[in-house]
């Protein structure tokens, strides 16, 4: 329904009435954890507390003791099935859950499957991974330096430079710039930002045949 605003309103900025809080503050509204199927399991994700580092081993026997566990993936499990990897919006891949070693500090590791979200947990916590530290970078501006450490050894050009996007008419941009009378360098720093949107994460998958 396309909501109109009055002719007294002036729009951007101007306070409009809300619908949709009666429900929430009802305690009507229905979430992702609000959502009960018939036989649902619970999942809960392992993560690497380090920012690159090789995995030596992952040890899930202990984990699997504990009452109510179902499953617990690995990467390599997924190797197994081809579905180790996933395409980026960069056209490159990604890994679903890190297999030979870890990028980025909480990547995915390991999966785990339980009869409800408390067990899942508990079973996060025991499942054993081996690392093995490697060196990091934290300035981007390094990561094309020689000798800088290469996280993606998985590709073909032993590179930090994944991917390289262009747009336009770069013969003539480069004849404007040519012409000139003055030019102008400028290297822009975005500081941290945290809008703390309600991106939860969460989602709820029905099979059905």
């Amino acid at each position: 329904m396309l909501h109109k605003t009055s002719p007294e309103v002036g729009g951007l900025g101007h306070p409009i009435k809300r619908k949709e809080d009666l429900r929430f503050i009802q305690g009507k509204g229905n979430y992702v954890d609000d959502v009960r199927l018939p036989g649902m399991v619970y999942g809960q994700v392992v993560r690497s507390p380090y920012a690159h580092a090789r995995i030596k081993s992952i040890s899930t026997e202990e984990a699997k003791k504990l009452p109510g566990v179902l499953a617990i993936i690995t990467g390599e499990d997924l190797a197994k099935a081809n579905l180790a990897w996933m395409p980026t919006l960069s056209y490159d891949k990604q890994m679903v859950l890190a297999t030979g070693k870890v990028l980025f500090q909480s990547q995915e590791v390991a999966f785990v499957v339980a009869e409800d979200r408390y067990t899942a947990a508990d079973a996060a916590e025991l499942v054993e991974v081996e690392y093995e530290e490697l060196p990091v970078l934290v300035d981007p501006h390094k990561a094309m330096d020689p000798g800088a450490p290469i996280l993606r050894e998985d590709r073909e050009q032993k590179s930090n430079h994944i991917f390289h996007w262009e747009v336009g008419d770069r013969k003539a941009t480069d004849e404007v710039f040519q012409k000139s009378a003055v030019k102008a360098k400028v290297q822009a720093f975005f500081p941290r930002c945290h809008p703390a949107p309600l991106e939860t994460c969460g989602c709820v998958a029905d099979f059905n045949r």
